[in-house]
């Protein structure tokens, strides 16, 4: 008896470290649907919006799917006529609920998903928070080429404070500020109230103004694709063109907790920040050209983190 109990005690330690980090995998056959452009997971459902070229006409047609977590066919979602036409949007998810939001255009439309039923419906606001906490209110503002800014909108006097930023908007709240990946870097925004003061207007004065009140977190050798939390721990998604890891960022020290099967490239692509949950796009790429444009750019698919779990979807 005393030796099975001392078989079981040196295993729970090597157990329990085995199973912090698990990476499942998956395959999501999308080749018929178009080429997938945005996508968002809401209520336990992957929501996937679709292009595709049309004959006759320069324009390109949408389509929106939903799969389950399995990657199994659920439904058609309804999107109208003005939803269809756009040529820049993202799916964005705020109070609870999931909005189609049109980008960087002089006439933004805004699309409300139904509480029931698969319909986006329009409506008239078109200022769409992507996090709240109890000081501050936080809006994207994305133009595309022009670059984009963050607006952290006080809610103890309604002042305005801004910093210029990129169309990422993933940003991690963490006890002593917004963390937010830039390369092979995250930065930190400790007090909001330090960034310039702003209005919020939405335009591309940011190009005008110089950053300030943004300092460096942390800097690594890699690239930083994302940061997560689990089981209250500051995790990391990094690598270069060789490896591809995850690990805990403790003390200005970052360890690898797991090492992927083969390296991989990731960039944001959709993150619910009232949850610990996001997805990150997959890709490859065979160079860089000198302004900084990715040459033969693959898409292969994407990556989900639940509450600290991940598991990876290829597309084909």
């Amino acid at each position: 008896m005393k030796l099975i109990i001392y078989i079981l005690l040196i295993g729970i330690p090597a157990l329990s470290y085995c199973q912090n980090i698990s990476v499942e995998t998956d395959t999501l056959d999308l080749s018929k649907n178009g080429r997938l452009t945005e996508l968002a997971f809401w209520e336990n459902h992957f929501y996937l919006l679709f292009e595709t070229k049309r004959r006759n006409t320069s324009a390109n047609f949408k389509s929106m799917k939903v799969y389950d977590l399995a990657g199994n066919f659920v439904e058609n979602v309804f999107l109208p006529k003005e939803a269809i036409s756009m040529p820049y949007c993202d799916l964005r998810v705020n109070n609870k609920r999931l909005y189609l939001k049109q980008e960087h255009s002089l006439s933004e439309k805004t699309f409300l998903l139904e509480k029931y039923v698969a319909n986006f419906n329009s409506i008239k606001d078109t200022i769409i928070n992507i996090y709240e906490d109890s000081s501050f209110i936080i809006y994207p503002n994305c133009n595309g080429e022009w670059g984009a800014s963050t607006y952290f909108k006080s809610k103890k006097d309604n002042k305005v404070y801004e910093f210029s930023s990129s169309c990422n908007f993933n940003f991690q709240k963490v006890e002593n500020g917004y963390l937010m990946n830039n390369g092979n870097e995250i930065l930190i925004i400790e007090d909001p109230t330090n960034l310039y003061e702003s209005k919020l207007n939405f335009d591309r004065s940011y190009l005008d103004k110089k950053n300030q009140g943004v300092k460096t977190f942390f800097k690594s050798e890699f690239d930083i694709y994302t940061t997560f939390k689990k089981d209250d721990k500051l995790m990391a998604i990094y690598g270069d063109s060789s490896c591809t890891y995850v690990g805990e960022l403790n003390d200005s020290k970052l360890k690898s907790s797991y090492n992927f099967d083969k390296p991989y490239r990731f960039s944001y692509w959709f993150k619910d920040n009232n949850r610990n949950l996001q997805i990150l796009r997959m890709f490859t790429y065979k160079s860089k050209n000198e302004l900084g444009y990715l040459d033969g750019y693959k898409t292969l698919g994407f990556l989900l983190i639940d509450n600290g779990k991940i598991r990876i979807y290829h597309t084909k």
